[in-house]
């Protein structure tokens, strides 16, 4: 079931046990009360529908944030212009169940190890965001190749302009799963645990071996990485590294914990 489906049925499902409590809740009160009950409901139904937790408090805020804006009577246009942003921002979540993260400087100074590890760098960003990895690696690495892909048009519309001046970085709009892997000795995601099998298998088939699959965050199912970066950020930012091919088993360059 799509996750946009799945969130919507938490909300219709939490209409039930919320209608039965007013029931006996009285006049009193009924709007708001309802409001917090369906809220709460929803909440806990998100996970029991195999919802991700950071779909949790979007459930619980749905509703409240819907009767808030129902009482400030605002123009239709806001909402039209509310939604169409929304669309521009986080397209990828309904289409590729990947949510909006970005790569912070301690992750960057990682990835600059793992460039230079290969004389004729060739790099691709699978969700590159507003494309802040591939400007800090193109900047740094002026001999490499930085490709990124982006299926949210906004963010790729900033990207695309902050690598405007840098000729070795190019960013599409597109999806990430036609892209061909093979062309790149190492490949990095930042997604979210929905899609990792399904990628995994993409990078076996097509990744040439000794190339370097890199995961922030996500590590990929009953498949042990080649290495664990731990980095000294604060939220301790793990890299799980896979080394592609018959090389798989053994160890992985020796970068340092940042």
């Amino acid at each position: 079931m799509p996750i946009w489906l799945r969130a919507l049925a938490a909300q219709i499902i939490a209409l039930i046990p919320a209608l039965a409590a007013m029931q006996f809740a009285g006049p009193p009160g009924w709007p708001w009360t309802f409001v917090l009950l369906q809220s709460l409901a929803a909440a806990m139904a998100a996970p029991l529908l195999g919802l991700p937790r950071w779909w949790i408090p979007i459930q619980a805020a749905f509703l409240p944030a819907l009767a808030v804006l129902l009482r400030l009577q605002l123009p239709p246009v806001i909402y039209l212009a509310g939604f169409v942003l929304l669309w521009l921002v986080f397209r990828s979540n309904t289409r590729e169940r990947v949510p909006l993260y970005l790569s912070n400087r301690a992750t960057w100074e990682a990835l600059d190890q793992f460039v230079e590890d290969y004389a004729s760098p060739s790099f691709l960003d699978l969700g590159s965001g507003l494309g802040g990895t591939l400007r800090h690696l193109a900047q740094r690495h002026p001999g490499g190749r930085f490709n990124g892909v982006e299926s949210a048009p906004l963010p790729f519309l900033i990207s695309r302009l902050r690598l405007l001046r840098l000729d070795n970085a190019h960013v599409r709009l597109g999806d990430l799963w036609r892209e061909d892997l093979g062309r790149f000795n190492l490949v990095y995601a930042f997604l979210s645990p929905e899609p990792m099998p399904a990628l995994w298998r993409k990078a076996l088939a097509e990744m040439r071996e000794g190339a370097l699959f890199v995961s922030n965050s996500f590590a990929v199912p009953d498949t042990a990485p080649t290495q664990v970066l731990t980095l000294n950020d604060k939220r301790g930012t793990r890299l799980f590294i896979y080394r592609m091919g018959a090389s798989a088993t053994q160890a992985a360059p020796r970068f340092q914990n940042k």
